[in-house]
């Protein structure tokens, strides 16, 4: 799994990271379209779209991640668009969204010679509240039930992560885990469920690429939510990877922890060096929240100001 920084949030840049795994997609398919649309997928065929389909403005709002897909009973080169969107908050315009994005994709292939093809859509959410705003455009215009035809309709389906039961995702799976990691990254339970999943992530994680995969994890849990501090996931991590018996989670952990220690640093420059200046002294827990770089940019900050002080 790859990282793209660019991206404008760490639950997107994570989102992008774990469908990069094609088999991950596939399982995305297959457990949320219904079995009579699956079987029409030529599952074996998926492939990550080569054009990006969306221009700057729509891009800020969508993740833009599209999938190419054979239809399973087709010889010619039909194909199906996958859409997939990633939300952690409802947001009552997604199926406006969906529908330029939706003209966005048909105008691309009109444009490349290529004919007009299904889009199937599908909205992973992960708040912690129940998807509670429209998913269908009939819903965000109200007009009397004569006008009602001349409104665009289209099914969205989506899969709302804060109504599966944990029950329904359990399994060895590393897509499994990360499902349940999305479910629980904005709830007081993260803690309680993280051992269970770092341990599939640290059994199921092909050896080549485990190293790498499970630093992108640990990034997410750091800067994707407040349910846990650095202190206390190095600690976790370091206990879980203990229980395995391993030598790999161990080293990610080592690396962490010395991360942390150099943050501890940062903060407490930042702390004295705000009384030294007689500014009130910012709260631990907040100054938790920021990286590295932003921690040393605050030192640097008090640092000439403390110089100039003395300058004067």
């Amino acid at each position: 799994m790859g990282g793209d920084e660019s991206l404008p949030n760490p639950h997107d840049r994570f989102i992008r990271h774990f469908l990069a795994e094609i088999d991950h997609v596939r399982e995305l398919i297959t457990w949320q379209l219904p079995t009579a649309v699956v079987d029409e997928l030529d599952l074996t065929s998926i492939q990550p779209a080569k054009q990006s389909f969306v221009n700057k403005t729509l891009r800020e709002n969508l993740s833009d991640l599209v999938f190419n897909v054979r239809l399973a009973h087709d010889a010619g080169e039909a194909m199906v668009v996958l859409l997939f969107e990633h939300k952690s908050a409802p947001d009552e315009m997604t199926p406006f969204q969906v529908l330029r994005y939706m003209v966005e994709i048909s105008q691309e292939r009109h444009r490349n010679g290529q004919p007009l093809c299904c889009v199937i859509p599908i909205i992973l959410y992960h708040g912690p509240q129940p998807w509670h705003v429209a998913r269908s455009i009939q819903e965000l215009i109200d007009v009397p039930a004569p006008l009602k035809p001349y409104i665009p309709q289209f099914s969205l389906p989506l899969i709302d992560l804060s109504q599966c039961s944990d029950e329904e995702l359990r399994g060895k799976s590393i897509f499994l885990a990360t499902m349940t990691l999305l479910k629980y990254i904005k709830r007081d339970e993260l803690a309680e469920q993280l051992p269970g999943v770092l341990s599939l992530y640290r059994q199921l994680l092909p050896p080549a690429t485990a190293l790498e995969s499970l630093e992108v994890v640990l990034r997410y849990l750091v800067n994707g939510t407040d349910r846990i501090t650095r202190e206390d996931l190095s600690a976790l991590v370091a206990k879980t990877l203990q229980h395995q018996g391993t030598s790999l989670m161990p080293t990610i952990a080592e690396q962490w922890l010395e991360e942390g220690r150099e943050q501890g640093e940062l903060i407490g420059k930042i702390q004295a060096f705000q009384a030294v200046l007689g500014r009130e002294t910012s709260q631990r827990d907040e100054l938790t929240k920021l990286s590295t770089a932003e921690l040393k940019r605050i030192v640097d900050e008090l640092t000439s100001a403390i110089e100039e002080n003395r300058s004067r």
